[in-house]
């Protein structure tokens, strides 16, 4: 599948529905060079990017947009590589790890440094050497990531038995990168400098296919592979061989080719490999052609070393990428934020250049036989000498940090539109699971009460209803239109309990200090989602009193579904109408209600999941209720104002097509749940 038609399945459905605008532009532009497979129920790009779908694409899609943003204060953790051992039996050509200390770390120090991967937010990880299948315990290494992680495995492929790759796919591993640098039997067996390695690499190919890994081939770019016919052949040959992608790395002045600058390939060779990249985008014949020449191009991604991608070799020194040996600390004796911090003080932001090709030839040429990486002392003299402080910053870094998005005033104004008509629109049959959780409430009369995001009031009255006079109520809610409703609906109610209504964003309110500890509930019906469910659970935690309870419905992601998928369809086709980012957090369902809310402090008591349905006579009048509602205003004003009209014609008119022979029936899909804060023990 090419990579356009890939995008244009996939670019209405989260995760991609909520990157920010010009993220969208910008990954439909980059697929254009690109072509996906399919390889155990999911989609693969290539190895620079998760399968989709997984919840390591999930993480690479939640950073996506954090990765503009944060780039320039030095943030953004996305790939790296780990030599899990630098001992190797091979001695190949272009060895870029040759000369470290061959002495391993133990396998407590690697579930140490997984562990703090995870957390800085890495998503792909290249589990590498050495030889990484020299470690009997790599399986263990894998699977100290959790699932969290895309890991791959670059190996020569000596020791990669069927058996050997099933146990490594049980352990988290997903892909296998064999070393293949020519389809001629004997010039790759000279190249990685050891009789047999060609049999052993197309041996271990078919064994990663058999064990359940992805099976690719990684090759190092010479100027006979790199010839038009020559690269064909090869590629045919890979195809053959069962790779189901070719990556091709360029060779850089490092390792055993430190000072041989005379391997680096020249404009035109770079030219020819972007072309045959394209190609084998449209070829089926094909495999994958993925080339960091294409995804670090300054049009693209650009060079993130230091930055969004570093490299641990076999001994914990942590080093901007594969090919600059320089370190700024062993993760084996500190943490490695610390390492990443001094490591940020010269990679601030990605650049258009290669840090590699800037940094490796000087600091071999320092090193002067000396075992690498350089010390630190080093290591900082010589970025502040070689490495560029001003420089130009890739497309990716300058259009991601541009977005605006639908937050907090947006949502006040379509709320403050659609006030006059949203209990008829909305509350027909919205009111039902608001009832359902107010009856599941113990509450007393005395009892305070906090609502967020209280709309017309419905909810409110429910409430008010069940206090005394010593009871208290403090309903939030950011439309001064909706707040209208609300107090008339009030009007009187409560049995002489304090109702207060307040216009104010409900976490705002929820995490000031005199908020702590204040309340006996915190209630909120069809709000969350748009306000963020982990902060707005931990702010919760905060505010109620031990014992206290959070009760809370709440529409599921991608809910209600055809809707959003048809939008998200006439998005994927002209991502230009989007102007803002339509970023919000719903639930999938309710294990992940749950797993936020354990993760908070808070127990579930009880929870359900189900379903309200509006029946509406036309596609017309599916739209009026989406838009009068609430639940699709923010998805109408993420749209450009010129190009709204468009797209209600055009989203009628594909609605309607889904349902000629009569109404449209508009389904929302809901989690509601009441959970409790413990009560410390000798209270």
């Amino acid at each position: 599948m090419h990579g356009q038609e890939f995008f244009r399945s996939v670019a209405g459905h989260a995760p991609f529905s909520q990157w920010p605008p010009s993220v969208v532009r910008f990954f439909r532009d980059y697929l254009r060079h690109e072509k996906t497979v399919e390889f155990a129920g999911r989609r693969m790009i290539n190895t620079h990017f998760p399968p989709w779908p997984s919840a390591a694409f999930d993480r690479m899609a939640r950073r996506m947009g954090e990765l503009g943003r944060s780039a320039g204060e030095g943030g953004g953790l996305y790939s790296v590589t780990l030599a899990v051992t630098n001992r190797c039996q091979y001695r190949c050509w272009h060895c870029y790890n040759a000369g470290r200390d061959t002495a391993d770390m133990p396998l407590e120090t690697w579930r140490s440094i997984a562990a703090q991967l995870v957390e800085q937010g890495a998503t792909v990880v290249t589990l590498g050497g050495g030889e990484p299948l020299l470690r009997a315990d790599l399986e263990e290494i894998a699977a100290a990531f959790g699932g969290r992680c895309f890991l791959k495995l670059n190996t020569t492929g000596d020791g990669l038995s069927a058996a050997r790759a099933r146990t490594l796919a049980q352990a988290g591993l997903f892909a296998a990168g064999i070393s293949l640098d020519s389809a001629d039997e004997r010039e790759h067996d000279a190249m990685r400098g050891r009789p047999g390695a060609f049999a052993t690499a197309l041996s271990a190919l078919r064994h990663a296919a058999e064990g359940g890994l992805y099976p690719y081939i990684v090759a190092v770019a010479n100027p006979g592979l790199v010839e038009e016919r020559a690269f064909a052949r090869f590629m045919q040959f890979a195809a053959e061989a069962g790779a189901l992608e070719v990556h091709l790395l360029e060779p850089c002045p490092a390792g055993q080719l430190a000072g041989r600058r005379d391997v680096a390939l020249g404009a035109e060779d770079k030219a020819r490999i972007l072309r045959l990249q394209a190609e084998a985008a449209r070829r089926a014949d094909w495999p994958i052609l993925s080339t960091f020449l294409y995804l670090e191009a300054p049009e693209n991604f650009g060079c993130g070393a230091g930055l969004t991608h570093l490299y641990i070799d076999g001994t914990g020194q942590v080093c901007p990428c594969n090919l600059v040996p320089l370190s700024f600390g062993d993760v084996s004796r500190e943490p490695l934020r610390a390492a990443l911090g001094r490591m940020g003080e010269h990679f601030r932001q990605p650049r258009t250049e290669c840090a590699g090709q800037a940094l490796a030839a000087p600091a071999f040429e320092r090193l002067r036989g000396r075992r690498p990486p350089l010390p630190l002392e080093e290591s900082s003299a010589l970025c502040r000498a070689h490495l560029p402080a001003k420089h130009a910053t890739p497309r990716f870094y300058r259009i991601a940090a541009g977005d605006g998005r639908i937050g907090p005033e947006e949502l006040r104004k379509a709320y403050d539109r659609v006030h006059d008509d949203y209990e008829a629109h909305w509350l027909s049959q919205a009111a039902r699971p608001v009832e359902e959780l107010a009856r599941r409430l113990e509450i007393g009369g005395e009892a305070r009460i906090f609502e967020a995001g209280c709309g017309t009031g419905f909810g409110t009255q429910l409430l008010a209803r069940r206090l005394g006079p010593g009871g208290s109520l403090l309903a939030c809610d950011l439309s001064e239109g909706m707040l209208s409703v609300a107090r008339e609906r009030l009007r009187g109610a409560g049995a002489g309990a304090r109702i207060e209504f307040r216009a104010i964003d409900a976490l705002e309110a929820l995490s000031r200090p005199e908020a702590r500890e204040s309340f006996d509930c915190v209630f909120s019906s069809w709000v969350l989602g748009y306000i963020p469910l982990r902060p707005f659970f931990e702010a919760a935690e905060r505010a109620l009193r031990p014992g206290g309870a959070l009760a809370f419905v709440v529409h599921r992601l991608d809910s209600p579904r055809e809707p959003l998928e048809l939008f998200g369809a006439l998005a994927a086709e002209e991502p230009e109408m989007l102007e803002k980012q339509t970023a919000f957090d719903f639930p999938k369902d309710l294990a992940h209600a749950r797993l936020e809310l354990e993760r908070a402090g808070l127990r579930l008591e009880w929870g359900a999941e189900d379903s309200i349905v509006f029946r509406c006579e036309s596609a017309r009048g599916a739209l009026d209720h989406l838009l009068k509602s609430g639940a699709g205003t923010a998805y109408y004003d993420a749209v450009r104002a010129e190009r709204r009209a468009a797209l209600e014609e055009e989203f009628v008119a594909r609605l309607q097509a889904l349902h000629p022979d009569g109404p449209v029936e508009v389904r929302h899909d809901y989690v509601c749940a009441v959970a409790r804060k413990g009560i410390a023990p000798g209270m």
